[in-house]
Protein backbone atom coordinates (compact mmCIF):
# COMPACT_ATOMS: atom_id res chain seq x y z
CA UNK A 1 0.00 0.00 0.00
CA UNK A 2 2.69 2.37 0.95
CA UNK A 3 4.18 1.16 -2.62
CA UNK A 4 1.28 2.01 -4.25
CA UNK A 5 1.24 5.79 -2.16
CA UNK A 6 4.75 6.29 -2.94
CA UNK A 7 3.94 5.50 -6.89
CA UNK A 8 0.79 7.98 -6.95
CA UNK A 9 2.57 11.37 -5.40
CA UNK A 10 5.86 10.67 -7.66
CA UNK A 11 3.02 11.08 -11.05
CA UNK A 12 1.02 13.65 -9.18
CA UNK A 13 4.62 15.81 -8.65
CA UNK A 14 5.37 15.23 -12.27
CA UNK A 15 1.85 16.25 -13.22
CA UNK A 16 2.48 19.49 -11.68
CA UNK A 17 5.74 19.76 -13.15
CA UNK A 18 4.62 19.14 -16.89
CA UNK A 19 1.39 21.32 -15.95
CA UNK A 20 3.69 24.19 -15.13
CA UNK A 21 5.11 23.83 -18.56
CA UNK A 22 1.58 24.01 -20.24
CA UNK A 23 0.38 26.97 -18.13
CA UNK A 24 3.29 28.80 -18.61
CA UNK A 25 3.26 28.55 -22.56
CA UNK A 26 -0.18 30.19 -22.10
CA UNK A 27 0.13 32.73 -20.09
CA UNK A 28 2.62 34.25 -22.59
CA UNK A 29 0.46 33.75 -25.51
CA UNK A 30 -2.20 36.86 -23.68
CA UNK A 31 -3.75 35.33 -21.14
CA UNK A 32 -5.84 38.22 -19.52
CA UNK A 33 -5.44 36.11 -15.89
CA UNK A 34 -1.34 36.50 -15.81
CA UNK A 35 0.15 35.31 -12.56
CA UNK A 36 3.60 36.35 -11.83
CA UNK A 37 6.18 33.59 -11.74
CA UNK A 38 6.33 33.62 -8.22
CA UNK A 39 2.97 33.09 -7.87
CA UNK A 40 2.54 30.39 -10.09
CA UNK A 41 5.06 28.87 -8.60
CA UNK A 42 4.03 29.03 -5.38
CA UNK A 43 0.28 27.85 -6.32
CA UNK A 44 1.96 24.81 -8.03
CA UNK A 45 3.50 23.36 -4.70
CA UNK A 46 0.40 24.27 -3.02
CA UNK A 47 -1.46 21.86 -5.15
CA UNK A 48 1.19 19.25 -4.99
CA UNK A 49 1.21 19.48 -1.01
CA UNK A 50 -2.58 18.81 -1.47
CA UNK A 51 -2.69 16.10 -3.70
CA UNK A 52 0.45 14.73 -1.56
CA UNK A 53 -1.89 15.09 1.64
CA UNK A 54 -4.91 13.57 -0.25
CA UNK A 55 -2.78 10.33 -1.28
CA UNK A 56 -1.41 10.61 2.65
CA UNK A 57 -4.99 10.04 3.78
CA UNK A 58 -6.12 6.58 3.79
CA UNK A 59 -10.04 7.42 3.77
CA UNK A 60 -10.01 9.25 0.37
CA UNK A 61 -9.15 7.88 -3.21
CA UNK A 62 -6.63 10.27 -4.31
CA UNK A 63 -7.66 9.64 -7.50
CA UNK A 64 -11.25 10.64 -7.62
CA UNK A 65 -10.23 14.40 -7.00
CA UNK A 66 -9.03 16.91 -8.99
CA UNK A 67 -6.90 19.77 -7.34
CA UNK A 68 -6.12 23.33 -8.69
CA UNK A 69 -4.56 26.28 -7.86
CA UNK A 70 -4.97 29.86 -8.36
CA UNK A 71 -3.49 32.56 -6.03
CA UNK A 72 -3.42 29.92 -3.42
CA UNK A 73 -7.24 29.02 -3.59
CA UNK A 74 -7.75 25.60 -3.98
CA UNK A 75 -10.65 24.09 -6.09
CA UNK A 76 -11.16 20.59 -5.46
CA UNK A 77 -13.35 18.32 -8.07
CA UNK A 78 -14.28 15.01 -8.86
CA UNK A 79 -16.33 12.28 -7.51
CA UNK A 80 -16.27 10.41 -4.03
CA UNK A 81 -18.78 7.95 -2.59
CA UNK A 82 -19.70 9.72 0.50
CA UNK A 83 -20.39 13.40 1.99
CA UNK A 84 -18.31 12.54 4.71
CA UNK A 85 -15.31 12.00 2.01
CA UNK A 86 -16.49 15.14 0.08
CA UNK A 87 -15.98 16.98 3.66
CA UNK A 88 -12.39 15.15 4.10
CA UNK A 89 -11.08 16.49 1.26
CA UNK A 90 -11.95 20.16 2.12
CA UNK A 91 -10.23 19.84 5.61
CA UNK A 92 -7.36 17.83 4.38
CA UNK A 93 -6.95 21.19 1.74
CA UNK A 94 -7.35 23.76 4.49
CA UNK A 95 -4.49 22.06 6.62
CA UNK A 96 -2.09 22.19 3.76
CA UNK A 97 0.25 25.52 4.39
CA UNK A 98 -0.41 28.18 1.96
CA UNK A 99 -3.90 27.30 1.04
CA UNK A 100 -6.27 30.58 1.58
CA UNK A 101 -9.17 29.26 0.87
CA UNK A 102 -10.77 25.34 -0.40
CA UNK A 103 -13.67 25.92 -3.33
CA UNK A 104 -15.25 22.28 -2.90
CA UNK A 105 -17.09 21.10 -5.95
CA UNK A 106 -16.89 17.64 -5.27
CA UNK A 107 -19.53 15.58 -6.17
CA UNK A 108 -21.03 12.68 -4.53
CA UNK A 109 -21.65 9.27 -6.81
CA UNK A 110 -23.04 6.57 -4.29
CA UNK A 111 -22.26 3.72 -6.56
CA UNK A 112 -18.48 4.61 -5.39
CA UNK A 113 -18.99 4.06 -1.74
CA UNK A 114 -20.21 0.35 -2.56
CA UNK A 115 -17.17 -0.11 -4.27
CA UNK A 116 -14.78 0.30 -1.59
Amino acid sequence: MNMRKLIIATAVGAGAMFGAVGTTVHAAEGDTNKQSVSEYASDTVITTKVKGALVADSTLSALDIAVETTDGTVVLSGTVGTEAEVEQAARVARDVEGVKQVQNDIKVDPSKAEKK
